[in-house]
């Protein structure tokens, strides 16, 4: 009778998580928070996960999701803890109108990593407005190694920010179907991990990947060092592609995004120096400008400095000779960054470059100083 009892028992206590139904598609979202999300999933079985339970996201919308019909990139993140959230990058992904996806149940030592986000990533893409060929994901530390497998289970993967961890398959980059990925890979000096930054300069092909190394451990990256990951990968995705009238709205989403950074810099800022680039794109991307928007665009171009245009190329030199070098020759990278800092005293790119010799320095074993850095590139 006592066994009857306590069978009777558990099936009550299970019944509300095995019962829980996805969330419905047409289920009301609010554009600007985050809305706890229960996919289907319609995979294999996962085992130790009951069949027909759903998996959970996190999902948040940008702030002008209902203003319009466009569509938006969207980033997928994990943590080695799950419950992941957008962490430091919650500031950039809201000011930029982001669609976030944030693992639930992903993390490390769970077999569920993969069952998680094929759901998410097959809900998040029936449910709102996504560009189903800018999709970009992060993590860190093993949720960032089983972020580099993402490109390989769904197609439209354009980039991976990497904290903390190398890739799950450093030869995925053979197959054509990879070539257009960038990764950027970023480590604390003191991570036990940073010997990954040499796979990930290896691996990637010559202009596809990066690393940056930060005055810390085996952590997320500071919201300043992702920043400047997310501005080079999404440079590398929309300015060295051939134009494509498939994503003309990614297109307009990476310009408005761009020319409000330009604005809202100082005059001897990085984002100021965009103004040079952006200039070309309305033309490059079709791109049909208000006549307010062709006034700002050309407000921002006044703003250069030629000081800062003449630095901003030779950081760009020494630049290009990195990406080239594919990490084979970072001990003269160092000297490159060194001699643009000291030929360009008190400008921004002089400072950057600086701060490029330091984290190539870095990365090659050399002691880091304490403290943050105080500039970045």
């Amino acid at each position: 009778m006592k066994r009857l009892v306590f069978s009777a028992t558990l099936f009550l206590l299970a019944a509300p998580a095995w019962a829980e139904a996805p969330t419905p598609l047409d289920a009301p979202l609010t554009a600007g928070v985050v809305t706890m999300i229960a996919a289907a999933h319609s995979g294999p079985a996962v085992p130790g996960w009951p069949a027909g339970r759903p998996f959970h996201y996190r999902l948040y919308l940008p702030r002008d999701y209902d203003d319009h019909e466009r569509k938006y990139p969207v980033m997928f993140i994990a943590s080695p803890r799950g419950d992941a959230t957008m962490g430091p990058l919650a500031e950039r992904l809201a000011r930029d109108r982001w669609i976030v996806a944030m693992l639930v149940e992903s993390r490390n030592g769970s077999n569920l990593w993969l069952a998680n986000f094929i759901a998410a990533h097959d809900d998040v893409l029936r449910r709102v407005r996504v560009q189903p060929d800018m999709l970009f994901c992060t993590g860190v530390s093993g949720a960032a190694k089983v972020c580099s497998v993402y490109p390989e289970q769904r197609p439209g993967f354009r980039g991976v920010i990497a904290q903390a961890a190398g890739l799950w398959n450093p030869r995925m980059f053979a197959d054509p179907a990879h070539a257009r990925l960038v990764v950027f890979g970023t480590f604390g000096a003191l991570d036990p991990n940073l010997r990954f930054a040499r796979q990930i300069r290896a691996a990637t092909p010559p202009g596809r990947g990066l690393v940056e190394v930060w005055d810390g451990g085996h952590s997320w990256a500071p919201a300043a060092v992702l920043e400047r990951a997310l501005d080079w990968v999404e440079d590398r995705v929309f300015l060295d592609a051939d134009y494509d009238p498939a994503l003309a709205d990614a297109y307009r989403w990476y310009f408005e995004n761009r020319l409000a950074g330009v604005e809202h810099a100082g005059p001897e800022a990085e984002q100021a120096l965009r103004a040079d680039v952006l200039q070309d794109l309305p033309a490059r991307w079709r791109l049909d400008l208000d006549a307010d928007t062709r006034e700002r665009l050309a407000a921002a171009t006044r703003k250069v400095d030629g000081r800062e245009r003449a630095a901003r190329a030779s950081f760009q030199d020494a630049l290009d000779a990195e990406l080239r070098g594919r990490g084979r020759d970072l001990p003269d990278r160092i000297a490159a960054y060194e001699a643009v800092a000291a030929d360009h005293p008190d400008t921004h790119y002089g400072a950057t470059a600086a701060s490029r010799a330091q984290s190539l320095s870095w990365e090659i074993g050399r002691i880091p100083r304490r403290g943050r850095l105080d500039r970045g590139w």
